[in-house]
């Protein structure tokens, strides 16, 4: 099996990488394709190292598989070109998600999206993934009528320079929190990679602003949620906010279903998904820091709304690098592989 990861040094693309390693489907090494400026560098792979490539001078004619995390706008560029020499693609950006013709797969919910004609599959967005495991479950048991859904997004979630900015924010402003010089609250001192501080800070905006009042991020939840449920009509809104976390990503949700709720049945509901674990207490929950690193989505603080039976209020946690992202990316590619999609 011949595979490929565009965007190979990213945080995204190491982990892929990683998940790669220990997939009896991968027989030989993948190529990693990155842009010219990363072109040469070199990172380990089943106690070997590879070398990493430039994209723009690779013949994907060979490959069997790509996996794509660097960014829309290589995707748009050399998604097509792969897939017309009958390579599957699955990509983690923004590029074919709300394409009619490209499926948006989350394995344990729609991987009968995936169609034997098609070429490229789109990997949701890292806040949709994990809000979509914990509410699936729950709507084929009691009918999703609407979802309201606050995101705590990581700043990981922005990519390593966003990681590193967070890291010179903290030290430039530690000194303020003393009662001595700093920068003012309101300015991104690193260059602008966030809107507003995001040390000791809240930030509800990520991405482009929308002519709806929203942001990017909300609208890929809300877009994105109707197309993975099947729902198109499904009231879905969100208030995405990022948030001085180094990794995971974290939701508030509030489930309105068409059908009388009940707690345990809830629960049950939950913990019989794949890739879900659920707290018994509804006074129990998992934190960003103690869901890194792991592969699950976490649910807790489940709980029916006080004077309404048909309102579920719960607490949702994911590593947005794993689920969120490079998991769910290499979880499509394990249905291709074992459907033989990628059989030439």
């Amino acid at each position: 099996m011949k595979t490929a990861i565009l965007g190979a040094t990213g945080l995204v693309g190491r982990v892929m990488l990683e998940l790669l390693e220990i997939r009896d489907w991968v027989d030989e090494p993948p190529w990693l394709l990155v842009s010219g400026r990363s072109d040469g560098k070199a990172l380990p792979f089943r106690g070997e190292t590879l070398t990493c490539r430039d994209a723009a001078g690779v013949d994907p004619e060979t490959l069997d598989l790509a996996l794509f995390s660097a960014g829309a706008g290589p995707s748009r560029e050399y998604a097509p070109r792969y897939a017309a020499r009958g390579v599957w693609v699955v990509d983690n950006s923004a590029a074919w998600r709300m394409d009619d013709d490209v499926p948006l797969v989350v394995p344990e919910i729609n991987a009968d999206a995936l169609l034997p004609e098609g070429r490229i599959v789109a990997n949701p967005n890292c806040s949709t993934i994990q809000v979509a495991m914990a509410l699936a479950p729950l709507h084929a048991a009691f009918g999703l009528k609407a979802c309201h859904v606050t995101t705590l997004q990581s700043v990981s979630g922005a990519g390593g320079r966003a990681r590193g900015a967070l890291e010179e924010q903290l030290r430039l402003c530690l000194p303020r929190l003393h009662g001595t010089s700093g920068p003012s609250p309101e300015e991104d001192v690193t260059g602008g990679l966030f809107p507003r501080q995001i040390a000791f800070n809240a930030i509800p905006e990520i991405g482009a602003a929308v002519d709806d009042g929203s942001f990017v991020e909300e609208d890929k939840v809300v877009r994105e949620m109707r197309k993975i449920l099947g729902r198109p009509d499904l009231t879905v809104t969100c208030l995405a906010t990022r948030v001085p976390v180094w990794n995971c990503h974290s939701a508030s949700i509030r489930a309105v279903f068409e059908r009388p709720v009940d707690r345990d049945r809830a629960l049950d509901a939950l913990r019989d998904a794949p890739g879900v674990q659920a707290a018994a207490s509804p006074h129990a929950y998992r934190t960003a820091l103690g869901a890194s690193g792991t592969d699950d989505v976490h649910v807790g603080r489940l709980r029916v709304e006080p004077g309404r039976d048909d309102v579920l209020l719960m607490w949702v946690v994911a590593d947005n690098l794993r689920k969120g992202a490079a998991l769910n990316a290499v979880q499509i590619a394990d249905r291709l592989v074992a459907a033989g999609g990628t059989d030439r």
